[in-house]
C-alpha cells in the first residue's frame, strides 16, 4: 500500500491553522506578550516623548507691572502646545496641569509692544521639555490711569398712569481706572433707567455708558474687568391732583354775602393707590370772617388725611382771597294816594286810584324796616277846574340819612283823574287827607353813603 505523499502548500496551511485556530495556543501567546511588556516597563522603563495641548499660559510680575502704573491690555494669552520627554511609566500623570508655562513682566519699564519668551516647567519631576508652541507671546503694555468722569441719569419709557417720581438719588460722578486708550477719551458717561411699568421704588445698580468728545460711544474695559456701575435711586408715588375745598364763613349771612376763592385752586397729593382713590379734595382750616364789607387775603393750611403728602416744595398752605358785601334786593309797598287841596265845589270821580305801589330797592339791612305807612303819596289839586287830568305824584318818605342807600321808585308816575262840580243833590266824594309820616323805629346797623 503507497503512503500519500502531502504538498508543500498543504503543510504550510496545516502549519498555519494551527496558530490561528488553537485558542490556548493565543492565550498563551497573550500572557507570555503581557509579561513581556511588564518586563520591559519595570525593568527597562524607556523614555518617550508626549504631546500635550492646551497648556494655559500664565504672567509673572504682573502686581509690580500695576505698582509701576502699567497695565496689560491683553490679557488673554492664549494655550501652549508642550512636548515633554518622560519615562513611559510617567506619561499616564502628566496632563496640562502638570506643565507650567509662564512669561515674565519683570523688565517692562514703558508703556509699549513686548515679545517675551515662555519659560515651561514640569510639575513633580515628571519629564523635561523638549518642545513649546509658541516660545514667545506678544503683549501690549499701556499706561494705567484713573480719571473721574460725569454721569447723568437718563429715563426712558413712562411710568404707568397716575404714578410719579417724587425723588432721585445717584452719584454725579464715576471714578474709572485703566489702560489709557480706553478710559482717556471718555468725557461723559450716561446711566439708563426705563420706568415702563414700574410702581415701586427703584434701588439698584446701573451700568453706564460712556461717550468722547465727538458722542461716541467707547467701549471702556476697566482694570478690574467690570462693567462700571452707579447705583440709581428713585421714589415712586401714586398721585392725583384735587380740587382745594375752602373752609371759609361769615359769622352771620343775615344781609351780607361772601365770594371767595383760593389759590392754588387744585394740588398734587401723593401716597398709596387704594388712599388716594378714596379722596376728591382736600379742605382748609376753618376761617370765619365778620359780617360788615370787606376785602380778605389770607394764608390758611391745609388739612391732609393720614399717609397723604404733598410733593417736595409744594406749600401746605394756601391763599384766601374773600370779599364780604351787603345783600341788596328790592321790596313793593302798597301806599295809599293822598289828594290834598281839593276845592269844595268840586268832587273826583269815580275810578280814581286810591293807592300806588312804591319799590324799594337797596340793602336789605335798610329797606326791610321800612313799611308802607312811612310814606305819603300825594297829589295836589289846588289849581285844577273840572276835567281829565294827568297828574304826577309827590312820594314823601323817612329821614334819607337813616337809609341813605335805598331808592325809592313810584311804579305809577303818572295818575288820570277826572275832577267834577257835582249836581246840587250830590253827595261829595270823600278825599283823603295828608296825615304826618310816622319816622321808622328800625335803624341800619352801618351808614353807607348814598341818597334816597
Amino acid at each position: 500500500m503507497k503512503r500519500k505523499m502531502i504538498s508543500s502548500s498543504e503543510l504550510l496551511n496545516k502549519f498555519k491553522g494551527f496558530f490561528t485556530r488553537n485558542l490556548g495556543l493565543k492565550i498563551v501567546a497573550l500572557v507570555f506578550a503581557l509579561l513581556l511588556w511588564a518586563y520591559v516597563l519595570v525593568a527597562l522603563n524607556p523614555v518617550r516623548t508626549k504631546s500635550i495641548n492646551g497648556v494655559t499660559i500664565t504672567l509673572e510680575g504682573y502686581t509690580d507691572l500695576l505698582s509701576r502704573n502699567l497695565i496689560l491690555v491683553n490679557s488673554d494669552l492664549g494655550l501652549a502646545d508642550v512636548e515633554v520627554s518622560a519615562t513611559i511609566t510617567k506619561h499616564s500623570d502628566l496632563d496640562a496641569s502638570r506643565v507650567n508655562a509662564r512669561a515674565s513682566l519683570g523688565t517692562i519699564s514703558a508703556a509699549g509692544t513686548y515679545r517675551l519668551p515662555l519659560s515651561v516647567t514640569v510639575q513633580s519631576n515628571l519629564g523635561s521639555v523638549v518642545n513649546v508652541n509658541p516660545r514667545y507671546v506678544t503683549l501690549e503694555v499701556d499706561n494705567l490711569i484713573l480719571k473721574t468722569v460725569p454721569v447723568k441719569l437718563e429715563l426712558v419709557g413712562t411710568l404707568p398712569e397716575g404714578y410719579e417720581i417724587t425723588g432721585e438719588s445717584m452719584a454725579n460722578t464715576i471714578t474709572i481706572e485703566g489702560a489709557a486708550r480706553y478710559i482717556d477719551p471718555a468725557v461723559r458717561a450716561v446711566a439708563t433707567v426705563d420706568l415702563t411699568d414700574r410702581t415701586e421704588n427703584v434701588e439698584e445698580s446701573v451700568n453706564v455708558t460712556f461717550y468722547d468728545k465727538d458722542d461716541n460711544e467707547l467701549a471702556v474695559v476697566t482694570r478690574s474687568r467690570n462693567t462700571p456701575s452707579v447705583t440709581v435711586r428713585l421714589s415712586l408715588s401714586a398721585y392725583k391732583r384735587v380740587d382745594i375745598q375752602q373752609a371759609v364763613s361769615l359769622k352771620d349771612d343775615t344781609y351780607f354775602t361772601l365770594t371767595s376763592e383760593v389759590t392754588p385752586s387744585s394740588v398734587v397729593i401723593y401716597g398709596t393707590s387704594e388712599a388716594l382713590a378714596a379722596i376728591d379734595s382736600i379742605p382748609t382750616q376753618s376761617l370765619v370772617l365778620p359780617a360788615q364789607e370787606n376785602i380778605v387775603e389770607q394764608e390758611i393750611e391745609l388739612i391732609l388725611p393720614e399717609g397723604i403728602t404733598l410733593k417736595r416744595g409744594q406749600s401746605s398752605s394756601v391763599t384766601v382771597n374773600a370779599r364780604v358785601t351787603e345783600k341788596w334786593g328790592e321790596r313793593v309797598l302798597e301806599v295809599p294816594l293822598i289828594y290834598n287841596r281839593l276845592r269844595k265845589d268840586m268832587v273826583i270821580a269815580d275810578g280814581a286810584p286810591t293807592y300806588v305801589n312804591l319799590t324799594l330797592t337797596g340793602p336789605l339791612r335798610q329797606i326791610e324796616p321800612l313799611k308802607a305807612d312811612y310814606f305819603t303819596v300825594s297829589v295836589d289839586l289846588a289849581n285844577y277846574g273840572p276835567g281829565e287830568w294827568e297828574l304826577v305824584p309827590v312820594v314823601q318818605g323817612p329821614n334819607t340819612n337813616k337809609f341813605p342807600d335805598v331808592t325809592v321808585t313810584l311804579q305809577e308816575q303818572r295818575i288820570l283823574l277826572t275832577l267834577l262840580i257835582p249836581a246840587p243833590e250830590a253827595t261829595p266824594t270823600p278825599v283823603p287827607t295828608a296825615e304826618p309820616t310816622p319816622e321808622p323805629t328800625a335803624e341800619p346797623t352801618a351808614n353807607p353813603e348814598g341818597t334816597t
